[in-house]
């Protein structure tokens, strides 16, 4: 209820800032120079020399312009915007995450990057990052960092049991649900995978999820039915398990830590600090593969960190140039080699750090999957209001759906007539 209220907080705060900003004052001052606000997300205490040291470099380079950092909690950086802006003290540049901007977007109050700079100054980013931060046609923010992409796991020692090859990795969410059947029917106590049909699945599938008017939910469709049917009748042959239904991912009850799920179809790398913490002995058994994409061919991350110039700046063109700089591929390479991030330039990807890992340990085999399932990248986030709760609220259907509780079209058809109803009201 907390994490409500304080959304309530925001939203409320919101319709004011749509009322009171106005248009952007000129960018240049005539006399002295000009202090860009620059505020980043929780990079003070551990980055302090790498940001620091981009700003002193930016400032010598820009004798006209210097720059006041502001580092804030992420929890609280869309709720301090929000209050910036309403008392018009506004920051230049501001770090934020795709959910973020969505929730600023539906109240007008983000400059879009692309009516600030040339297009061309965009090209350098990765075309699914573009697309995710791209509302009617305007690019709204720069893509910085992220996790990374999703890689695949088996387990060789329970496949090659189930009579399955370990060097055959699956390319389809039908391939895995075959594959994760016969480990099931082959060994009784272990199942598939903790894959279930999130929004993400659909994305690898090249199925919809809003109208090309983002104004309607339409993923309920024949064809996605029929998609989310498949995951039902998986999860009845055991080749999804069952503890996948469960709410909280951290409780899933079969895992790869246990050895009761034999793989995973789309996995987080970090998963892999968790197994070499929890289960040592399990990660030789262990192979990264590259992650099912679907038909599509793409991959859906939960969020990205990001750029974007609020509303109110007095200065959007320095600001932009200043967040092209800090987001540039090399800038990113830089905070690549200090923390184990992704970029979102291609040429960052191209360099030798990325390009020639040396090693064979587990985390060598995931960057190796990992830069070369960069370029398929896209991000889960719509740009509509109440988005987590909508996500949520469909999670809970598809569960319903998994358990038997419900067909999977009756599962879709209330989810999107809940969606709908939301969307209609903004």
């Amino acid at each position: 209820m907390k994490r409500v209220r304080v959304w309530a907080v925001i939203l409320s705060t919101l319709l004011l800032v749509s009322m009171v900003v106005g248009c952007t004052e000129p960018s240049a001052k005539k006399n002295g120079p000009i202090e860009l606000e620059f505020w980043t997300i929780n990079l003070k205490k551990n980055f302090s020399d790498y940001i620091q040291g981009t700003i002193d470099a930016y400032e010598k380079e820009h004798p006209g312009i210097k720059i006041k950092w502001v580092d804030v909690p992420g929890a609280d950086v869309t709720k301090k915007l929000t209050t910036a802006l309403t008392s018009g003290d506004v920051p230049d540049v501001v770090n934020e995450t795709n959910l973020g901007l969505s929730v600023l977007q539906n109240y007008n109050a983000v400059q879009p990057i692309s009516d600030i700079v040339g297009k061309e100054k965009l090209d350098p980013y990765m075309d699914g990052l573009l697309e995710s931060v791209t509302i009617d046609g305007k690019v709204m923010a720069i893509p910085w960092y992220y996790a990374g992409p999703p890689i695949g796991l088996i387990n060789t020692e329970l496949y090659q049991k189930a009579g399955l090859d370990p060097n055959k990795p699956t390319k389809t969410w039908d391939e895995l649900f075959a594959n994760g059947k016969q480990i099931h029917a082959k060994l009784p106590k272990v199942y598939g995978s903790n894959d279930i049909a999130t929004l993400q699945t659909f994305i690898t599938e090249g199925l919809p999820i809003l109208s090309e008017d983002r104004k309607t939910a339409v993923f309920n469709s024949p064809e996605h039915v029929a998609f989310v049917e498949k995951f039902v009748q998986a999860y009845k042959d055991g080749a999804i398990a069952p503890g996948a239904v469960v709410k909280d991912d951290r409780q899933y009850q079969q895992t790869i830590d246990n050895q009761l799920a034999a793989h995973s179809g789309n996995a987080q790398a970090a998963t892999l600090n968790n197994i070499e913490k929890n289960a040592p002995s399990v990660i030789p058994k262990l192979k990264v593969v590259p992650p099912v994409t679907g038909k599509a061919g793409k991959l859906a991350v939960k969020d990205t960190q990001l750029f974007l110039v609020p509303k109110g700046s007095k200065h959007p063109k320095e600001a932009a140039d200043f967040a092209l700089y800090i987001t540039s591929p090399q800038k990113q390479l830089e905070f690549c080699k200090l923390v184990p991030i992704f970029p979102s330039t291609e040429e960052t990807l191209k360099d030798p750090f990325f390009t020639k890992v040396e090693g064979n340990t587990i985390k060598d085999q995931a960057r190796k999957v990992m830069v070369e399932a960069a370029p398929n990248l896209t991000v889960n986030i719509l740009g509509i209001e109440k988005e987590q709760e909508l996500k949520e609220f469909y999670e809970e259907e598809i569960r319903a759906a998994m358990l038997g509780k419900k067909s999977a079209k009756e599962a879709l058809d209330t989810a999107v007539k809940h969606w709908n109803q939301s969307l209609a009201k903004n």
